[in-house]
C-alpha cells in the first residue's frame, strides 16, 4: 500500500482530476460507504476539490447505498476505514459488499492489505496519501472497473418499487444474486447491520418472512437451507400446483326388497 505525498522525489506533480465522479464518461459511478461518518468528513473535505467522489458519504448498512450500487450502470463500491479499530471484521464485509458491486477500500497506515484484497476488494489504498494522487489512483480504478465488470443496472419489477426501501434491497439481493449462489444469513447480517454491530438472526429471520407475500407475486419462492448456526436463502421458482379433478361415481339406488307377509 503506497503512502507519501504527491510531487516529492520524483519531481512528478500529480494533476487534479476533473469532472463528475458520477457522470464522467468512461468510467464507473462511485458510492461512498464509510465505517466510521465522522471520521471521513476530513478526507472527503480535502478530497472535493478533486471532483473525483460524490458528495455524500453513507454509512454502512444505509439502505440508499445499496440501492445506488444496485440500480446504476457501472457501480464501484469505495469503503472507507477510517482508522485501525474499524479494521479486524473488514474482510467479511468486502466479501459481503463484493457480490453488490466490485470495491475499493480506502486504508489506514498498517492495516493488512493483503488479507483485503483476498477478500475480493478490487484494489487496496492508502487514505493518507495526498488527495490528488490519490484522485487520480480512484479514476483509474472506476476505468478499469467500467472496461472489465460485468455488472449492469438491476432494476426490480414495477409491481415491487412500492415496497419500503429495506424490502426493496433484500429482493434485489435475492432476485439478482448469482445464479449458483445463495446469501449466508451471515454476510446478510454483517451487511444489513450497523458498522458497529450486526443484524441479529431473529430481525433478519423477520424482514426474510416478509418477503414471501412479493416473492409470490412474482411465481418464486422462499427458500431456506442450511441447520444450526447458518442458514442460506434464495428465491427459486414457486412449486405448481396442479388441481386434478376425480369425477365422483354415481350409483343406481339399490331396488327395495319387498317382502310378503303371509
Amino acid at each position: 500500500m503506497r503512502t507519501g505525498r504527491a510531487g516529492s522525489a520524483s519531481g512528478i506533480r500529480v494533476a487534479p482530476v476533473t469532472g463528475n465522479s458520477v457522470t464522467s464518461e468512461g468510467s464507473s459511478s462511485c458510492v461512498v460507504i464509510s465505517l466510521d461518518r465522522e471520521r471521513s468528513r476530513p478526507l472527503l473535505r480535502d478530497m472535493r476539490r478533486t471532483q473525483a467522489l460524490p458528495p455524500v458519504v453513507h454509512a454502512w448498512g444505509a439502505n440508499q447505498a445499496y440501492a445506488e450500487l444496485l440500480t446504476r450502470s457501472r457501480p464501484l463500491a469505495i469503503l472507507d476505514v477510517p482508522h485501525r479499530e474499524c479494521a479486524p471484521d473488514v474482510e467479511r464485509r468486502v466479501a459481503a459488499l463484493r457480490r453488490l458491486a466490485p470495491v475499493v477500500v480506502l486504508l489506514p497506515e498498517g492495516a493488512d492489505t493483503a488479507a483485503v484484497l483476498d477478500a475480493g476488494a478490487t484494489n487496496v489504498l492508502a487514505r493518507e496519501m495526498a488527495a490528488e494522487e490519490l484522485a487520480v489512483r480512484l479514476a483509474a480504478d472506476r476505468r478499469w472497473v467500467a472496461a472489465h465488470e460485468p455488472y449492469a443496472p438491476r432494476e426490480l419489477p414495477r409491481e415491487l418499487l412500492a415496497h419500503p426501501a429495506s424490502q426493496r434491497v433484500l429482493l434485489s439481493l435475492l432476485l439478482f444474486q448469482d445464479s449458483t449462489r445463495s446469501w449466508c444469513c451471515h454476510d446478510l447480517m454483517q451487511l444489513l447491520g450497523s458498522a458497529g454491530q450486526p443484524m441479529s438472526r431473529a430481525a433478519l429471520y423477520a424482514r426474510m418472512l416478509r418477503l414471501e407475500g412479493p416473492l409470490g407475486r412474482l411465481g418464486l419462492a422462499l427458500q431456506r437451507t442450511g441447520g444450526w448456526g447458518r442458514t442460506s436463502y434464495s428465491a427459486v421458482p414457486a412449486p405448481v400446483t396442479v388441481s386434478v379433478a376425480v369425477p365422483v361415481a354415481t350409483h343406481a339406488p339399490a331396488p327395495v326388497r319387498r317382502t310378503r307377509v303371509a
